[in-house]
């Protein structure tokens, strides 16, 4: 891939995501709802102007076990989308993950648990036993989600995340795709995003301060 198209394709996802974002953003002021308004600014600037409803999906995790939209009520999830042969963004963004998880952790911060989910966009190549030795090497308890194109592309919409293939002209194929983390509350709902790049404590600090505002104001 040329360095040219590297630097446009990313830059392009980023205008398409914070478009949605914007039209989000009108209807809701339109609407006379204020919450994300009354939200500080350190909050605004990972939550989403109001919260977004995941479409009925049917996927399955790496150890073969259904995954729908009940699989994420009931506790926080965070949630990334990539692909296994992803060259750097997918493993430091695992690792960031980890690393988060273990800030809350150790500060005392998991007052029940949160999901970790890796959620694959090259379902073709990423099978559940590459799926399972991949992640287990981050965390045994990351969730790795897989299942036909539809079904991925179907969450992914609902959470404004892109993502597409391309091969350059030597053959070399890549998938670049949306490299923020999304927040899904207990109750379901897309409510935030953390971007990158993704720093461990930076990123706990961020849903703390997003978690304590939700509550009071859903």
């Amino acid at each position: 891939m040329s360095g040219r198209r590297r630097l446009l394709v990313p830059t392009l996802l980023a205008i398409m995501a914070s478009s949605l974002l914007a039209g989000i953003w009108l209807s809701q002021q339109q609407s006379g709802e204020t919450t994300w308004g009354s939200a500080p600014p350190e909050v605004q600037a990972v939550m989403w102007p109001e919260p977004l409803p995941l479409d009925d999906f049917a996927l399955e995790t790496q150890h073969g076990e259904p995954f729908g939209p009940e699989s994420l009520r009931g506790q926080w999830s965070f949630m990334f989308f990539g692909y296994l042969q992803c060259p750097d963004v997918c493993p430091n963004s695992l690792y960031a993950m980890r690393e988060m998880r273990q800030f809350l952790e150790e500060h005392g911060s998991e007052e029940a648990e949160h999901q970790y989910i890796f959620v694959s966009v090259d379902p073709d190549n990423d099978t559940p036993e590459l799926m399972r030795e991949y992640l287990s090497w981050y965390d045994p308890d990351f969730i790795g989600l897989h299942g036909e194109g539809g079904q991925v592309e179907k969450l992914a919409r609902a959470m404004a995340v892109k993502y597409q293939e391309f091969v350059d002209d030597n053959g070399y194929r890549s998938i670049d795709h949306t490299s923020s983390l999304m927040i899904i509350d207990p109750s379901g709902r897309a409510v935030g995003a953390l971007p990158p790049p993704l720093q461990p404590q930076r990123m706990a600090e961020q849903f703390q301060r997003l978690r304590r505002f939700i509550p009071e104001h859903s």
